[in-house]
């Protein structure tokens, strides 16, 4: 395991304020904290830049790691939460609706196993989704055969600037430099093209309240906008910032149990209840302190 350090990936900046320091074990294998099937819900340190505010995982795990794990991905937990998987994509293909009604060519990347692929070309979208599992992929591909799927990572994949739309649901906070990916996404984008995301917000009501005990305080995530960091990031990688708004989750009782049981301790108590039949029926909407984003390529 190679941890480390980067500079802010809004400002550049390498001066930082920590805010939470971290806890991951360096003798374990990386891939154990990784997903909603992980094992660890532990994070590396977490600090604030000192010039523009972005908050990050700092030191953090190396791009090649970061490679390897995503690649040999699997995630039976997070295909598990079906009806609640597919109420998330049904948000996000309104929020779709909304800003680009069909007909649109849509590139879903970081699709995972296929949910808002699907809900999209229900709505009657030209989709294609990609992601870095192949495991998520071949799950993708079995949930909706309409649907050209990609294997790969945004720095592997190419395109030519054949999209009106391109979606980052729960992507930006994952890679190695989101300026980059921005940069390229825009190049796959027709000029006047939309993107949409979906990440965590470090600025929001529930991470404020929850400190460091907040859920996507993650090892896998290493970037915590806020709507004025991703505002400037979006700026200087040719786009224009458009809205912003709370996104909303659902999980099962079943799921929450065992999400906290990752946490170890006494809530490793609760894992038992994360294979309970009437908890895996009984769901549950709230903020997990994420938002929804939509840019303009200029």
């Amino acid at each position: 395991m190679t941890l480390i350090t980067v500079p802010c990936a809004v400002c550049g900046a390498s001066a930082y304020a920590l805010l939470y320091p971290g806890a991951i074990d360096p003798s374990e294998d990386p891939a154990r904290y990784f997903s909603s099937s992980r094992l660890n819900a532990a994070y590396p340190d977490i600090v604030r830049c000192r010039v523009c505010g972005l908050v990050m995982a700092n030191p953090r795990d190396d791009e090649a790691t970061l490679a390897r794990v995503y690649g040999q991905l699997t995630d039976e937990t997070y295909d598990g939460e079906d009806f609640n998987r597919s109420f998330a994509a049904a948000e996000h293909q309104r929020l779709l609706l909304a800003v680009h009604p069909p007909p649109a060519r849509v590139l879903d990347m970081g699709c995972a196993t296929g949910f808002f692929t699907t809900q999209a070309a229900d709505a009657g979208y030209d989709v294609t989704g990609a992601d870095a599992s192949q495991w998520s992929v071949e799950r993708a591909k079995k949930r909706e055969p309409r649907v050209k799927f990609e294997v790969g990572s945004i720095e592997s994949l190419s395109f030519d600037a054949e999209f009106d739309v391109v979606t980052l649901w729960d992507v930006l906070e994952h890679v190695h430099s989101p300026r980059a990916v921005l940069e390229r996404i825009a190049g796959w984008l027709k000029p006047g093209g939309t993107l949409l995301m979906s990440m965590p917000n470090s600025a929001s009501l529930v991470a404020k309240l929850l400190g460091p005990r907040w859920v996507l305080l993650l090892r896998e995530h290493l970037w915590y906008f806020s709507p004025e960091t991703i505002v400037k990031l979006l700026g200087s990688c040719g786009f224009d910032f458009v809205q912003n708004d709370v996104k909303w989750v659902r999980f099962s009782l079943a799921n929450v149990a065992g999400r906290l049981s990752q946490y170890g301790g006494a809530l490793s108590a609760l894992q038992a209840w994360s294979n309970s039949a009437a908890l895996k029926r009984a769901s549950i909407r709230f903020p997990m302190g994420e938002m929804n984003v939509v840019a303009k390529k200029r």
